[in-house]
């Protein structure tokens, strides 16, 4: 079975101040992986931000020590970030998908556009087939632009 991504971007305001902690924080959100309960996510995040500018990633175990929480909470958080597509695993430890925060969502944006261009086509196809059955025969449809 083909594994399921799925990506959640929040529409929030634009973030107020300029700082590693809000910021990340404020990623957090947009990616909707902030849980109000905790600072767990933005944690995580922005030790995966400094680990990536030194091209080190992070292990599971570093970050439970780092933020005093259980392992098996951070492994929980760290699985959010990996189906957000934000982060990967290489063995035991966990870096950022692209080398620095920017280019990771590079990858994503590029990542999205393919995956709508793949369900225009279908999407296309779908009208085709229901246009042949209504009319018996399959018509050109203008694109909207």
């Amino acid at each position: 079975m083909a594994s399921i991504e799925k990506i959640v971007i929040k529409s929030v305001t634009k973030p107020e101040k300029e700082d590693i902690d809000y910021l990340s924080m404020w990623f957090c959100k947009v990616f909707d992986l902030n849980n109000k309960e905790n600072e767990i996510e933005p944690a995580i995040l922005k030790e995966l931000i400094i680990k990536s500018a030194s091209g080190e990633g992070v292990t599971s175990k570093e970050l439970n020590k780092e933020l005093s929480v259980p392992r098996s909470t951070v492994i929980y958080h760290l699985n959010r970030f990996i189906d957000a597509g934000l982060i990967i695993r290489k063995g035991t430890k966990y870096y950022l998908r692209s080398d620095d925060l920017a280019s990771t969502i590079e990858d994503i944006q590029a990542e999205m556009f393919r995956e709508f261009n793949r369900l225009i086509g279908l999407a296309q196809r779908m009208d085709n087939i229901l246009e042949v059955g209504i009319n018996g025969r399959g018509k050109e449809r203008k694109r909207r632009q």
